[in-house]
């Protein structure tokens, strides 16, 4: 995770403005927050600590930094998003759409003219970006299983081991099939990402990572250059490939919760984000007791897994990486991580961020930050 540029091809994404500093603003009451954990209750502080699948944790109030901690990197480097870079390609997309350069209401051929005659091509935008295509290439199917579509695609993006066929990224997305009408469940996908990120180099006429550098990270003021992972072919492996800072991750949260500071999305188009999407069956909702208990989100949209009726948003990576935003408290928590057995074992971030956004700390009309600075 911290040295993917060594083993996969990657194309940058410059800094090229100014960094937009975040305060240190330590809350002693955050780190002393106690939180459970698989039954049991510590500090927050000492869960961070103690959790070996945890490699940094970062959380922004109001802009400020209120918690940060590397137990397993150095702040300096950076770490492999996996899947929360499907956020990010969403941002990028939101932010065409706020311009008035993409309406989500047409189909996908409109924009991707490789797209047409396939099963991809009267899909509307907005159902691929709420993961509700309908199209047959489900992440389950397995991505260490040859025979998948989801295995195929990554093997087409030089993310999977090489099989030794002979594979063209935009034929393979030719060839997937429906498997049930579009925007009716939210199913994941990976495939639906890369249709985003075709449609995002279509319009701005650029490779995915500029388009990226000009309308997200140049308007974050991010601290480093960050780098994505890109095929032989030169696509983007926009599903999952940002190699990056975890602060420079709490940016993009920021987004979200002080639109003004970037510009890159408007109010409502943010608002529009929460309020829209498809809605988590019954089946995906009791599965998340495990995790949440009764705290459950109640949709899943423009690639974010969860969505509150707070306003709450997730995005989970693969192997531990994550990222939680909430406009309501102005809240950003991010974090990366190193999970085992292939995503069976990882850290416990997003019950715990939960309960720091429900814990009363960061509830913006009562929330003082004076209180609790540390000195």
């Amino acid at each position: 995770h911290l040295n993917a540029e060594s083993y996969l091809e990657m194309a940058t994404i410059a800094r090229r403005v100014g960094t937009r500093e975040s305060p240190f603003a330590p809350s002693q009451s955050l780190a002393e927050l106690v939180v459970t954990h698989d039954d049991s209750e510590m500090r927050f502080a000492d869960y961070v600590a103690s959790d070996a699948l945890i490699d940094g944790v970062i959380v922004l109030h109001q802009g400020k930094i209120a918690f940060e901690a590397y137990p397993n990197m150095q702040p300096w480097q950076r770490h492999f998003s996996w899947s929360v870079t499907k956020v990010v390609t969403s941002t990028v997309l939101a932010a065409l759409v706020d311009d008035g350069l993409v309406d989500m209401q047409l189909p996908v051929r409109r924009y991707v003219s490789a797209l047409e005659g396939s099963a991809w091509a009267g899909i509307s935008l907005e159902d691929v970006a709420n993961m509700a295509s309908g199209i047959d290439c489900l992440d389950s199917d397995g991505y260490q299983t040859e025979t998948t579509c989801i295995y195929t695609m990554e093997e087409s993006l030089g993310i999977t081991a090489s099989t030794g066929r002979e594979l063209q990224f935009i034929d393979h997305l030719r060839g997937m099939q429906s498997r049930g009408e579009p925007g009716v469940t939210n199913e994941y996908v990976s495939a639906n990402t890369s249709v985003l990120m075709l449609v995002i180099e279509g319009v701005t006429g650029r490779p995915f990572a500029e388009a990226l550098r000009e309308l997200l990270w140049a308007p974050i003021g991010a601290e480093a250059d960050a780098l994505i992972a890109i095929s032989e072919e030169g696509y983007a492996y926009a599903v999952g490939g940002l190699h990056a800072r975890l602060r420079d991750v709490a940016r993009i949260g920021q987004v979200y919760t002080q639109p003004a500071l970037s510009g890159v999305l408007s109010q409502p188009m943010i608002k529009a984000i929460q309020q829209g999407g498809i809605a988590l069956s019954p089946e995906a909702l009791q599965k998340l007791k495990e995790t949440l208990g009764q705290d459950l989100p109640q949709r899943a949209g423009w690639q974010w897994d969860m969505i509150w009726a707070d306003g709450g948003q997730y995005k989970n990576g693969y192997l531990g990486q994550g990222l939680y935003v909430d406009p309501a408290r102005d809240l950003v928590i991010a974090w990366f991580g190193t999970g085992l057995d292939f995503d069976e074992r990882n850290n416990g971030m997003l019950p715990v961020a939960r309960q720091i956004a429900r814990s009363g700390l960061f509830d913006l009309q009562t929330a003082d930050p004076r209180k609790d600075m540390q000195r």
